[in-house]
């Protein structure tokens, strides 16, 4: 098994993969699928389906160069067509592996870039770095 494999193992162990039609139309119907995947044999319905999901939930959409039986030994599940990362990192660690192991994907790892640094960005403010004791943002001179 290569390493691109072994991530989607290790997010399945960390919770952050949705594995199957269901549970990534949910995901994706929540906003918290921030990849989804579609295996290299998935039918044609399954494919505009993920299509369709990564435009309605704003999140980036590919197609692995695996099949399902090998997503399916690799995550533990049947043979599933349709997988979804939910934390950004994660998804961008992957897309980034899987562009240096198989070429390619180079659009969608920007993607996901962009939206790691929003993230941070939010949680960061969220925090309340960047603020005064008083809980107002601080202004730069």
């Amino acid at each position: 098994m290569d390493n691109c494999l072994g991530l989607l193992g290790l997010a399945k162990k960390a919770g952050f993969l949705e594995i199957g039609d269901d549970k990534v139309t949910d995901a994706a119907g929540l906003s918290k699928a921030r990849l989804i995947m579609s295996a290299s044999d998935a039918g044609p319905n399954s494919v505009k389906k993920a299509e369709y999901l990564a435009e309605a939930g704003g999140s980036v959409y590919i197609v692995l160069p695996y099949t399902k039986e090998e997503l399916g030994a690799a995550v533990g599940r049947g043979t599933p067509g349709m997988l979804a990362i939910t934390d950004v990192g994660m998804a961008e660690s992957f897309v980034k592996k899987l562009g240096v192991a198989c070429g390619g994907y180079e659009e969608a790892l920007k993607a996901l870039q962009v939206k790691k640094a929003r993230a941070e960005e939010r949680r960061r403010i969220r925090d309340g770095e960047g603020k005064n004791k008083a809980g107002k943002r601080r202004t730069k001179k």
